[in-house]
């Protein structure tokens, strides 16, 4: 199995282990062709979910690739531009959680960087969903 894969695999089994923590109903569609991975349960609310793994660039930042492919097709999915993502879930190196509203990244296109002093920080573990 390729190392991409897997750590996508790795990063949603960790987000659904948050949510358990959490107290959060999680569901997973049955089929891998949605452009999010979870759906969750907030304040009686119903919120999409893209998990997504960031990786250290040669400065030491998180950064995020906001495209998707999907493993059994030659589709791509920018999550920042894709309405049916409310949220990206994204968990760093270091186990932190970046819950972040899709609309706070609707208009990039490639790569996000997070961090604790970045534009990111207030939605460091935001497992209350607040956009």
């Amino acid at each position: 199995m390729n190392s991409k894969l897997k750590n996508g695999y790795q990063s949603e089994e960790l987000f659904i282990l948050e949510c358990l923590k959490n107290d959060i109903p999680i569901s997973k569609p049955i089929y891998n062709i949605e452009p999010y991975d979870f759906i969750v349960e907030v304040d009686n609310k119903f919120y999409s979910v893209q998990v997504k793994k960031s990786w250290k660039d040669k400065k030491g930042l998180n950064i995020v690739c906001l495209k998707s492919s999907y493993p059994r097709s030659n589709k791509t999915n920018i999550v920042s531009k894709n309405l049916r993502v409310d949220f990206i879930a994204v968990i760093t190196d270091d186990k932190e959680w970046y819950i972040i509203p899709r609309e706070q990244i609707k208009h990039i296109k490639s790569n996000i960087a997070v961090s604790q002093k970045g534009n990111y920080k207030k939605y460091l573990y935001n497992f209350k969903f607040y956009k």
